[in-house]
């Protein structure tokens, strides 16, 4: 996983792009991507996305994201402050989408390509506005939005030391304890906030940094499991062949071809 970083926008970004790849980050901003054609492989939350043509890619103000896999694409990007969306302003502040992606209609299409190219012409303006208000207008009601009862600071905060520490003994209560946090309130973060198994994270950002490790030669593959935070190589093999379908051996292999 690669690391969190917090930015700030101080006036909307709208442009066109061919590619995504914007490393792991936080903003209080909202964040939209439309797929004019290709894919992107988007996260939100830690939860993954394949983001197809024709389908919106929503990220609410302090949600952790990033993308990958989005190159020779054709995308629209849309960052922009809750502040200039009065009418959606508190659902976007105190909400938080159940799901990141939805399909496009013609109308919502039609209403975001219009305030794009007002923007490319002329810059940001009340034009653009009205139309980006009726957008989410509209937008927002493909969403199930479900108000958020775990600030978003403390979910940054579990992921950033699940991220530092994950090579280590790491449990729900150790990260508890060290949080200084309830473990029902960590487990309820991963399994519906994150949508995903406290385990099952870990043995991603385990796997993540395996398979940069069996590129180098200079381990071997029951050392990789240790300095990766595998307490056995049977657990190593067992979860590596679960994600990836074959073993950590084939894996490096194959890498050498």
């Amino acid at each position: 996983m690669r690391k969190v970083f917090r930015e700030t926008k101080q006036e909307p970004a709208f442009y066109s792009t061919k590619q995504l790849d914007y490393p792991a980050h936080i903003h209080e901003d909202i964040e939209l991507v439309f797929v004019k054609r290709g894919f992107s492989i988007a996260y939100c939350d830690g939860r993954a996305y394949r983001v197809e043509e024709g389908q919106f890619f929503l990220v609410f103000p302090n949600q952790v994201h990033h993308y990958t896999d989005s190159s020779n694409g054709d995308y629209i990007l849309l960052v922009l402050k809750p502040t200039m969306l009065p009418n959606q302003y508190e659902l976007f502040l105190k909400g938080y989408p159940l799901q990141a992606t939805t399909a496009a209609d013609t109308n919502t299409v039609a209403l975001l390509t219009m305030a794009l190219e007002e923007f490319e012409r002329d810059g940001y303006s009340t034009v653009i506005e009205a139309y980006l208000t009726a957008f989410f207008e509209k937008l927002i009601t493909f969403y199930s939005i479900e108000k958020g009862t775990v600030s978003s600071d403390t979910v940054l905060r579990i992921l950033q030391y699940c991220t530092e520490h994950y090579k280590e003994d790491i449990s729900i209560a150790s990260v508890a304890a060290e949080l200084e946090l309830s473990k029902s309130t960590v487990s309820h973060i991963f399994s519906t906030r994150l949508g995903i198994g406290f385990c099952d994270h870990i043995n991603t950002l385990r796997l993540n940094n395996a398979v940069q490790l069996l590129k180098n030669k200079t381990y071997s593959v029951t050392e990789v499991s240790d300095m990766a935070g595998f307490a056995t190589i049977r657990t190593f093999n067992r979860v590596f062949r679960k994600q990836y379908g074959m073993s950590p051996t084939a894996f490096r292999k194959q890498s050498d071809g």
